[in-house]
């Protein structure tokens, strides 16, 4: 089997665990499946050489069980500085600095108090990495983000039904359910 071949088989089984992330409603069971996603993730980038988002991927991993634990703001200060840290040892152009925007997305996301916010930074992060993974030519990566921005919008709806229809400053007419 090619390293290519291996890489988005890698990326395929991470896929399962992101998919399903998003429609569980407990943030712990969002968080632990998006931890065994980017083990994946990140082995499926380190079998397509590209160490800069394998690096960041495996902070992500490190993010998420601190983010199990606490959800104090000093940690997103603390990843983000060593995302920078790691894009300045792997820098390589544009796919680097979409990585960082992905991962700055999904640090602010991790660390909130609502899930509503967490599911909308991670929006975010998806658009991120699908550039990044139409950049360097990771087909499967490209329909897993997809997969994973339409399930999250899917469980968005799902929990919290269409956008409020509030004048923009005004109170939304939905209650955010606990996470």
């Amino acid at each position: 089997m090619t390293p290519f071949v291996w890489s988005q088989l890698l990326a395929a089984v991470g896929a399962v665990f992101g998919i399903v992330s998003f429609q569980l409603r407990e943030r712990r069971s969002v968080l632990l499946c998006l931890t065994a996603l980017s083990c994946f993730n990140a082995s499926h980038f380190l079998v397509l050489g590209r160490t800069t988002p394998a690096i960041l991927l495996l902070l992500t991993v490190t993010q998420f069980i601190t983010a199990l634990v606490s959800r104090h703001r000093a940690f997103v200060g603390l990843y983000l500085a060593a995302a920078a840290v790691a894009i300045g040892l792997s820098y390589n152009g544009l796919p680097s600095w979409l990585a960082f925007g992905a991962f700055t997305c999904g640090t602010i996301g991790s660390f909130q108090h609502s899930d509503r916010v967490l599911r909308q930074c991670f929006c975010a992060g998806n658009l991120f990495w699908i550039v990044h993974n139409v950049l360097v030519g990771s087909p499967v990566a490209i329909l897993i983000e997809t997969a994973f921005l339409t399930s999250n919008l899917v469980g968005y709806w799902r929990l919290y039904g269409p956008p409020s229809q509030a004048a923009p400053g005004q109170i939304a007419d939905r209650k955010e359910r606990p996470s």
